[in-house]
């Protein structure tokens, strides 16, 4: 797969299916929701172009469309490396090495969204409260992501014990 040494005799033990309502994590469906969300606030901000007067909006025309692909293209690029780091199922180092990688790449294509909006925020003279919610949304996304970055540790050392 990534180059691990696949022992028949090791095997990771899973703790019991039953976990205190407190620290359970966040489910896949709940995680992909928050990004649905997301891309659906992109969406709906290029339909109202970004929220811009009708004249301003005009003479940025072209800023405005380089905004909108640049943002269709980071969400697509965020869907991915979600499903990546997802369908990674890390057994040994390197693919755990992978999985982080691709969880990190999902932050900084986060961050690089934020960076858009404020960019079109700054350029229109957009009033914040326009974008407050699609905001909420991304640093959700974003502490989703670090969370999830952060509860792969505990599996790194089990990988650890293991080899």
């Amino acid at each position: 797969m990534w180059g691990c040494n696949k022992d028949p005799k090791i095997v990771i033990k899973k703790k019991n299916m039953s976990v205190v309502k407190s620290k359970r994590s966040q489910s896949k469906v709940e995680f992909e929701m928050i990004y649905f969300q997301v891309a659906d606030g992109v969406d709906n901000l290029v339909e109202h172009d970004f929220y811009a007067d009708g004249d301003l909006a005009q003479k940025n025309r072209v800023f405005l469309n380089a905004r909108y692909m640049t943002l269709e293209r980071l969400t697509d690029s965020l869907l991915y490396y979600i499903k990546i780091a997802n369908s990674i199922y890390p057994i040994c180092m390197t693919e755990w090495e992978e999985r982080r990688v691709s969880i990190g790449k999902a932050i900084g294509t986060c961050y690089a969204i934020l960076t858009n909006y404020q960019r079109v925020m700054m350029r229109l003279r957009v009033p914040d409260d326009k974008y407050t919610t699609d905001i909420r949304n991304i640093i959700r996304m974003i502490n989703s992501l670090k969370a999830w970055r952060k509860s792969d540790n505990k599996l790194k050392t089990q990988i650890e014990k293991v080899n």
